[in-house]
């Protein structure tokens, strides 16, 4: 009796407590209910067999784990995650999805059902959906994360019974490419950058592609997305080097950003190796201009340009620049800004001569942040060092200086 008991205990456990990720890893959950033993069978040998053939042939079996869940457990989390992504916003609902997250220490749920009906011969029919934890981002980002798993989610899949093998292949070889593409993505909101290149790389290398000719719309997009995130991707480790004084991996991962496509960021931080590194101020200024050509509405190439300009000592064009930057503003527009005066003080440690950069700084804490006080110190500092050399700034610093005094009623 006490053994009947214990395997009871047992079994009772094994059948409620989900299972638990390992850590440092992607935990994927399947949680699929199945009508009868034969489909559990496929969805475990055939489906969850697949993608974990896929993992290891990809040489991801250390970063990602697949956990297959039994009957009781797929239609329990089933129904909490389906009732979370209809109400997101519900006390209970949030909250029975904070348990399975924390349960499981997983990030990719695929939940759903798989039956079998009569249409022209015996036919499976999946209806798939998925779940991905992500570190949290502002609306516009959940809207483009949504965008992407909908260019490469098939949410129903259906196959005739006899070619089910291959059926349930091609279905898992279609959530693998999902898993890669999305799991990268949420990767790279998450920080994790390395991890998403890795996932991302793989991906782009991935002969699913080559099974389609020519390739439908949506895998289409992909390929090209994947262009611009392969390159954003080694440019954000190549400004991650950068910051940690390591030039040489700096320079092949930005190499390789530059081989895969021009971005934005890669040309902003060439720049700053070409000014810093390189002493080339010129061929700088000549690399932001091209910048300019992918910066949308980011105001950041501006900042840079005024500043080369400045210290080329080219000051009615860059003033005609700075006039610009407190014309204009765009989003994250601040961290710019601290960024640039980090900068300008730096430079100014290392070349004292260089005391334009005080006329820089005192118009920027003028026009752009209203701090007055500081404004009028650097003006001061900049007229206190300046002679016949900088009469165009000198004229313009007096009169700033004086219209500060009057605000400040000094």
């Amino acid at each position: 009796m006490p053994v009947f008991i214990g395997w009871f205990v047992f079994w009772l456990y094994r059948k409620n407590i989900l299972p638990k990720n390992s850590k440092n890893k992607i935990g994927l959950v399947i949680c699929i209910n199945a009508e009868n033993d034969k489909q559990k069978i496929r969805i475990k040998n055939d489906f969850a067999g697949r993608l974990d053939k896929l993992i290891l042939g990809n040489n991801l079996g250390k970063i990602v784990n697949i956990i297959l869940l039994n009957s009781y457990q797929a239609e329990r989390v089933s129904k909490v995650l389906d009732q979370y992504v209809k109400n997101k916003h519900g006390k209970e609902e949030l909250k029975s999805w904070n348990v399975i997250k924390k349960s499981t220490r997983s990030h990719f749920f695929i939940y759903g059902n798989i039956k079998e009906r009569q249409d022209m011969g015996n036919k499976y029919f999946l209806d798939l959906e998925a779940l991905v934890v992500h570190a949290p981002v502002n609306v516009l980002v959940k809207k483009q994360i949504k965008k992407e798993f909908l260019s490469v989610w098939y949410k129903q899949i259906s196959f005739q019974e006899k070619i089910e093998f291959k059926g349930f292949e091609f279905t898992a070889d279609s959530i693998f490419v999902a898993v890669e593409y999305i799991g990268g993505i949420a990767a790279l909101v998450s920080g994790d950058i390395e991890l998403a290149l890795k996932l991302h790389n793989n991906l782009n290398n991935n002969p699913y592609f080559q099974k389609f000719t020519p390739l439908p719309p949506n895998l289409k997009y992909v390929k090209e997305k994947l262009k611009s995130l392969l390159a954003e991707e080694n440019y954000l480790i190549a400004r991650y080097h950068y910051k940690q004084d390591n030039l040489e991996k700096c320079n092949n991962y930005l190499n390789q950003s530059f081989l895969i496509q021009q971005s934005y960021g890669a040309l902003l931080l060439r720049s700053i190796i070409e000014f810093c590194n390189e002493n080339n101020s010129e061929k700088a200024l000549n690399t932001i201009y091209e910048s300019k050509k992918l910066a949308k509405n980011d105001g950041t190439w501006r900042y840079s340009e005024g500043f080369l300009l400045m210290y080329l000592e080219k000051y009615d064009k860059a003033v005609k620049v700075y006039r610009k930057i407190i014309e204009n503003s765009y989003p994250g527009e601040e961290s710019t800004l601290k960024e640039v005066y980090d900068f300008n003080e730096n430079i100014l440690k290392n070349n004292p001569e260089k005391i334009q950069l005080f006329f820089v700084l005192g118009y920027l804490k003028y026009k752009k942040d209203s701090n007055y006080p500081e404004a009028y110190d650097y003006f001061e500092k900049f007229l206190t060092k300046a002679n016949n050399k900088y009469d165009f700034l000198i004229e313009k610093a007096k009169s700033y200086k004086a219209e500060l005094e009057q605000k400040m009623k000094i």
